[in-house]
């Protein structure tokens, strides 16, 4: 029987400098359907030279949730591969997918680990020795839930896991991580605050405290040197920011101002368990 087979999904703003790597590690896949958020630094147009056969739909960004549940229900194929632009599925990855693609499948989703770089190094401590993500799955049996950030994918039933890691350049400028840390932590403090939740100064204070403690001592980032410092920093100001933001969001509600939300996804049918449906 052969194969059942496969959507590669990648979702990009601005990622010129890293597509081309990221496309050629999932050529695999039957179908790659890129969901670009509108980037301007030539990223649709490298790919529309290099890889004419990669699908290409533009979408305003809601989340990234959002984005990958509208192009799950578009994609050709049943069966999907998420991959980020940062990340790339190594040959060694690549084969046991399709080996176990190839079945028997007794799962509807499998978890792949990350092996994580920063400028070119590995860091292998401060919690992302566990880091691990569910990316292959079958779209009617997994759906993404209905937050802005941090949103684990839901499955049915228990996911599977694959031996082999993919590469992940998690760290590639101080500068860009930061801002990937301070949008982040707006979306997080988005989430708490729809959720009712407020933030104290003890919070402000312990949150990013513990952070520290539990990825640099107790989940071993030391062992890492400058880059496990500069990694848990880098978290630590995420959790900072993150309820710092939630204070500032519940202080203008309490002011009668306007709280300055990002836009979030409304569509019920975008939030809707495949599996549970009547």
């Amino acid at each position: 029987m052969p194969r059942p087979l496969v959507t590669a999904l990648i979702h990009t703003l601005n990622e010129h400098d890293y597509i081309e790597d990221c496309i050629r590690s999932v050529e695999w896949a039957d179908e790659i359907y890129l969901m670009d958020s509108f980037s301007t630094d030539g990223t649709l147009e490298l790919v529309r030279e290099k890889f004419p056969r990669v699908r290409i739909e533009q979408r305003q960004y809601l989340g990234a949730a959002s984005q990958k549940n509208y192009a799950i229900d578009r994609a050709t194929h049943d069966w999907i591969f998420v991959i980020d632009a940062d990340e790339r599925v190594t040959p060694k990855l690549r084969e046991e997918i399709l080996r176990t693609l190839e079945g028997p499948l007794d799962r509807w989703a499998y978890s792949v680990g990350r092996f994580n770089f920063m400028l070119g190094r590995p860091v292998r401590f401060s919690g992302l020795q566990r880091d691990r993500v569910t990316r292959l799955f079958h779209r009617g049996h997994a759906r993404y839930p209905n937050k802005r950030v941090h949103a684990d994918l839901l499955v049915d039933g228990e996911a599977g896991r694959l031996t082999h890691k993919m590469d992940h350049l998690y760290i590639r400028s101080f500068d860009h991580m930061i801002a990937k840390m301070t949008r982040y932590g707006n979306w997080a403090a988005t989430q708490m605050y729809i959720e009712g939740k407020d933030a104290s100064l003890f919070d402000i204070f312990s949150h990013p405290f513990a952070k520290f403690v539990r990825d640099y001592i107790f989940n071993f980032g030391f062992l890492d040197g400058a880059p496990g410092l500069i990694s848990v920093g880098m978290h630590v100001y995420y959790t900072f920011w993150k309820y710092a933001k939630l204070w500032e969001f519940n202080r203008l509600k309490r002011l009668g101002k306007p709280v300055p939300l990002p836009p979030l996804d409304e569509e019920e049918e975008r939030w809707e368990l495949p599996w549970k449906k009547v």
